[in-house]
């Protein structure tokens, strides 16, 4: 592990690494090649941990991170709300970046599984508390697999979902079938720390 802070960064208390640390080049060099955007921490993400700080998750719930990149925020829930965390993503190639981040911030309550949106079973949701997902919306046919899913996770018994995203018109188009079917609404929510960012949350109570 290297221990040179220029390899590493900041947000909200969970260490990060960047894309030179020795440990990401290692991957690298072994053939995992992150796709489908999942080699960076967005706005987004640290607006839904901010939110998330002043509206948490109970102690000790099971949460599902959907589209969880590298496993930030993942990992984020797991520091500072102990929840056990299912960090779903459609990339295979990401589950070491996800256990990386886990070990860089000594957390081993995060389990990666690799699962697209419609693969995601009403068993694989049934004891979660929480579902969160950061920027996952932004192609219109990932539209219609999210809605089913959110269905099949208020079925499934899932009390609270969350999803961030810049405002794109797919996520928007996921807002209005939400809104229209679901107890349902979006809000904007804004930072000034570590950056200044306005992002929106699509929020479904189940």
């Amino acid at each position: 592990m290297s221990s040179n802070p220029s390899h590493l960064y900041t947000i909200h208390d969970i260490v990060l690494p960047k894309s030179q640390h020795p440990l990401v080049r290692k991957l690298r060099r072994a053939g995992y090649e992150p796709s489908l955007h999942g080699n960076k921490v967005w706005r987004t993400s640290t607006v839904l941990m901010d939110y998330l700080l002043a509206h948490p998750p109970r102690k000790n719930a099971r949460i599902m991170d959907i589209g969880c990149g590298w496993g930030a925020l993942s990992t984020f829930m797991a520091v500072h709300f102990n929840a056990r965390v299912s960090a779903v993503d459609a990339d295979a190639s990401l589950q070491p970046y996800v256990e990386m981040v886990a070990t860089l911030n000594a957390v081993s309550r995060v389990e990666f599984i690799a699962r697209r949106f419609e693969n995601i079973t009403q068993r694989d949701l049934t004891g979660i508390h929480t579902l969160v997902g950061s920027e996952i919306c932004f192609w219109d046919e990932m539209t219609k697999p999210l809605y089913n899913l959110i269905r099949r996770a208020l079925r499934a018994g899932v009390k609270r979902i969350l999803i961030a995203d810049p405002g794109r018109p797919p996520f928007l188009n996921l807002v209005d079938l939400c809104v229209d079917k679901l107890d349902a609404d979006m809000f904007g929510h804004t930072i000034t720390q570590p950056v200044k960012s306005e992002k929106f949350i699509l929020q479904v109570r189940g």
